[in-house]
């Protein structure tokens, strides 16, 4: 845009000079107008650097499920969850210097107590795409995320449990979140809390009976330590 722009003013001002000294007047070079858009030029491409990361991620979860029956349910905890996060900032259309993409590879645990049907307790597999704002003073981040998601429970960890024919396995939905990063060097190091709304049912909804349809879906707070390293 600001090539664009330097272009059209460098034009009006040579017709302005043809106008005013007759014809074949020019106060520029064609030396000196590449010159100058150049110039313009490297300085945009300075100002939108883009940077891309690839980091370790810890998550502490707090799970919990949404049921349109009283499951009298209690959260199962979990710490054992890790992921592999690439981050991408660059400019959006060019203009906007806080547009990111984060994509994220989890593997973790997930389950809940239930006081009235069963519990659950199993591992998964997780696939994030989430687009991140960022806005930075000096060498901190405040960090603003929201996407999609993907996973597929993988085992059951209760003794002697196993999947049938009406539980899913798969689950999808919704996550997001904010949080703040410390850049020290090529590493930088983000703090984030993200919610998942799950838009999938751990089960088929006639798993209990035919007549009264039971749907569980999971609602996690995820809180996220991850380290990156700068590749460029």
């Amino acid at each position: 845009m600001r090539k664009t722009a330097v272009t059209i003013i460098l034009t009006l001002l040579s017709f302005t000079a043809f106008a005013q000294n007759g014809e074949g007047f020019n106060p520029f070079t064609e030396d000196e107008l590449s010159i100058l858009i150049q110039d313009s030029t490297v300085k945009e491409q300075i100002r939108f650097k883009p940077t891309g990361m690839l980091g370790i991620r810890g998550s502490y979860q707090l799970n919990g499920i949404s049921s349109n029956v009283d499951m009298e349910d209690t959260r199962l905890n979990t710490y054992k969850n890790i992921s592999l996060v690439y981050t991408y900032y660059s400019s959006l259309w060019n203009m906007m210097s806080n547009f990111g993409i984060q994509a994220a590879a989890k593997y973790g645990e997930w389950g809940f107590n239930s006081g009235y049907l069963e519990s659950e307790h199993l591992n998964y597999a997780e696939l994030s795409l989430l687009s991140q704002f960022h806005f930075d003073f000096s060498r901190f981040r405040f960090l603003f995320g929201l996407g999609p998601y993907a996973g597929y429970r993988l085992n059951s960890l209760k003794e002697n449990d196993s999947w049938d024919k009406y539980d899913n396995r798969f689950d999808y939905g919704l996550m997001g979140g904010a949080g703040f990063a410390v850049i020290f060097g090529p590493f930088e190091l983000q703090i984030e809390g993200d919610y998942q709304f799950s838009l999938s049912s751990i089960y088929n909804m006639n798993k209990y009976s035919d007549e009264y349809w039971v749907t569980v879906t999971p609602r996690n707070i995820v809180l996220n330590l991850t380290l990156f390293y700068h590749l460029f």
